[in-house]
């Protein structure tokens, strides 16, 4: 009997702990909360928890972006289908 026992933890830890293995188990999306709840059941954000993201200035920057600005944009060319692929491919 304790050789079953003693095997049992060495087969639980196998596979990654998710929702939908274990009991009430919540993993999150480890973002922080960003205040606290009320007693009427509303939110309060406190602002000083709220990520805010400085900018530098990139006025005069020497590199460019992966995509040139003066590229076209393919609006009103639609969802590239199945046809779409055999007519490109024909040519």
């Amino acid at each position: 009997m304790f050789g079953i026992v003693r095997n049992i933890p060495r087969g639980a830890g196998r596979f990654p702990l998710t929702s939908k293995r274990g009991h009430n188990f919540y993993k999150g999306t480890r973002s922080g909360a960003m205040g606290r709840h009320t007693k009427r059941g509303g939110y309060m954000i406190d602002w000083e928890k709220v990520r805010t993201f400085v900018v530098p200035d990139l006025e005069g920057f020497k590199l460019h972006p992966y995509v040139s600005r003066k590229a076209i944009s393919p609006q009103g060319e639609g969802a590239f289908t199945a046809q779409k692929y055999l007519d490109s491919t024909q040519n």
